[in-house]
């Protein structure tokens, strides 16, 4: 079970790999280049995952919720599918004594040719 719930993406209910199995590095985001409405609609994206794992672990309130819409509402405004925004993989990280924590990033090819794909963090 612990297995499953590391394995769960966040989005287009695809899997995503568990992070500590690819080397993580450091370097540029792959949504540098994207538009402004992009960037904050993937930092919305991101911070209602995080809310949602944290009202699991905590009971904490349901976050980002208002912030995602507001975002989606600009890309409509400016004819931008959220499809065409670079947006990382989250998982559910499970941790001791049954608390969950979150984890973001990017997954991009390996330019060495040494493993597949890299991961970059999500900031």
């Amino acid at each position: 079970m612990a297995l499953a719930l590391t394995a769960c993406a966040a989005g287009g209910g695809s899997r995503a790999p568990v992070a500590a199995a690819a080397p993580v590095v450091d370097a540029a985001s792959p949504d540098a280049g994207t538009p402004p409405s992009c960037r904050d609609y993937v930092a919305a994206w991101v911070e209602r995952f995080r809310g949602h794992v944290a009202r699991l672990d905590r009971g904490a309130a349901e976050a980002g919720e208002e912030r995602l819409q507001r975002a989606r509402e600009r890309l409509a405004t400016e004819h931008v599918d959220e499809a065409a925004c670079a947006r990382p993989y989250c998982i559910v990280r499970p941790l001791g004594d049954g608390r969950l924590d979150s984890w973001c990033g990017y997954r991009v090819p390996d330019p060495s040719g040494a493993e597949l794909y890299r991961w970059i963090p999500y900031r």
